[in-house]
């Protein structure tokens, strides 16, 4: 997700929620887009996820590595 410094104005304080107070208040202001990606994805927002995603690196074969 990449979002513009404007997100801050549709969050109020440390209470706000993203998803609800930001995303939401976005697409109704016409201003939420999105991309289509094709090509390898992997969230990394746990500690299961980094350690699969290193295991990953580790084979010398990552999915995401084109270079």
């Amino acid at each position: 997700m990449i979002l513009e410094p404007r997100i801050f104005k549709y969050l109020k304080d440390d209470k706000s929620i993203l998803e609800v107070d930001g995303l939401e208040q976005l697409a109704a202001d016409r201003q939420l887009a999105a991309y289509r990606h094709d090509g390898f994805w992997q969230c990394m927002d746990t500690k299961r996820d980094k350690l699969l995603l290193e295991k990953m690196w580790a084979s010398g074969k990552p999915e995401w590595k084109t270079w």
